[in-house]
């Protein structure tokens, strides 16, 4: 059997996916990551909120599903890349895709939480062009201000 191309890790839950497999299809999901760490590119890429993994087919009714995420290796691997397995189920319901995005949805909220916080600020800032410009009308609003006196008449020269 020839070297393997990329190193392998695996979310914990994931492991316990694949012991929860049919004994066929974990045997099916076992050859495709083996295959998958040789080199094999039997994969797909997935979007929307999985955007940057890869869903692997299992079996060949694709009933069942993996899904990966091709990254850097850890500095003490002997790899630059691995396969890191995300979860491994059925695909009836998304169930495996749900699965994934519970495990990576939380850093990936986080990111986007903070990206979203970002604009608002953004948002609710005032340019550097209206710090200097008086505003259109008083800050406060006109039934808010103290009464005023009844008004004088300036004398005309």
């Amino acid at each position: 059997m020839s070297r393997a191309r990329f190193a392998f890790a695996a979310h914990p839950d994931a492991i316990a996916d694949l012991r929860e497999l049919p004994d066929g299809v974990r045997d099916l999901a076992l050859l495709e990551l083996q295959n998958l760490v040789h080199g094999s590119n039997d994969c797909l890429p997935l979007k929307g909120r999985l955007a940057g993994f890869h869903k692997v087919y299992v079996d060949p009714s694709v009933a069942y599903r993996m899904v990966i995420q091709f990254r850097p290796a850890s500095p003490t691997s002997t790899h630059k890349h691995e396969i890191y397995l995300v979860a491994a189920g059925s695909r009836q319901d998304y169930a495996v895709y749900r699965s994934a995005h519970l495990r990576t949805g939380p850093q990936q909220d986080i990111e986007t939480g903070s990206a979203t916080q970002a604009r608002v600020r953004a948002a609710q800032s005032r340019t550097s062009l209206t710090v200097d410009r008086p505003t259109a009308g008083p800050a406060t609003p006109p039934a808010a201000l103290a009464p005023a006196a009844a008004p004088r008449k300036v004398p005309q020269r």
